[in-house]
């Protein structure tokens, strides 16, 4: 049996929770450009916002798109319905047959990795959206060049890590000065680089409410169950998985998952790249 890939499960699981508490399908960060309180009512608006965004940037004369990690395809739809001809990547099954009933023969879907994809075609535009930081960065801008005609473009909508010091409590996103030495290598050349940082951190400050009205409450009650009704159990659990339940721990537990350390230690932005 294949081993499954943690971020694919996430994806996957991101989905269910979204559908079920937040009625949304969309898998990344809210963009909130007025209101900066971020809560279970608005997350759904704020999505649409985002999804907004980057449908407002694509460049003119575009008609073909590679929608690079598509999530439940959510935003291809919508690319589709305002006439572009979109094609999909996505690395989870669960996600394609998603896809595969919003879209129908209106696309085609490859579950796979970006890295792993075949350069068969060309595309006007290749879009990341919130799916950039799980690629390698060097092969994947190399691929993105031989996929892109001339005056092809490129637009990443994603999270980067800043250099600064301290250590981030928050996860993803290649390092900023990283990635720009490494795509000024290339023969894309940046017409866009537009920062929203400060409109999608509420997105950490409403997570990190999620996680201390809702996920830990429920993680310590399962866990006083399991104490109390199967002790030795409990204990093995916790013994064999030790080394990830303390890693979780001090992540969720530390209160520091907020929309201020995501402006300290990350950089969003909407760049647009031209062959």
């Amino acid at each position: 049996m294949d081993k499954y890939d943690s971020k694919v499960v996430g994806l996957d699981a991101g989905l269910l929770i979204g559908k079920f508490f937040l009625n949304t399908e969309e898998l990344h960060y809210g963009y909130w450009p007025d209101d900066k309180t971020a809560t279970a009512q608005n997350f759904a608006g704020a999505q649409a916002r985002h999804s907004q965004l980057i449908i407002d940037h694509i460049p003119d004369g575009v008609k073909r798109i590679l929608d690079v990690g598509s999530g439940s395809g959510s935003l291809a739809q919508k690319l589709i319905n305002l006439g572009y001809k979109v094609d999909c990547v996505v690395p989870s099954e669960f996600l394609a047959k998603k896809i595969k009933a919003k879209l129908g023969k209106n696309s085609i879907i490859h579950v796979c990795k970006f890295e792993d994809l075949e350069e068969s075609q060309s595309y006007d535009l290749i879009l990341f959206s919130e799916s950039f930081q799980y690629v390698l960065m060097e092969q994947s801008i190399n691929k993105i060049v031989s996929m892109l005609p001339k005056n092809g473009h490129l637009l990443i909508c994603d999270v980067f890590h800043k250099n600064v010091t301290g250590v981030s409590p928050m996860r993803g996103g290649h390092r900023w000065d990283l990635f720009e030495n490494q795509i000024s290598k290339s023969s894309l050349k940046q017409i866009n680089n537009l920062d929203i940082t400060v409109e999608t951190a509420p997105t950490y400050d409403f997570l990190n409410q999620l996680l201390k009205e809702v996920v830990i409450p429920i993680s310590d009650i399962s866990g006083n169950y399991l104490n109390s009704n199967y002790p030795k159990l409990s204990k093995i659990l916790k013994w064999k998985y030790r080394k990830k339940l303390d890693k979780i721990e001090k992540v969720w537990y530390s209160g520091e998952l907020t929309g201020e350390n995501f402006i300290k230690f990350k950089s969003y932005r909407l760049l647009i790249y031209k062959k």
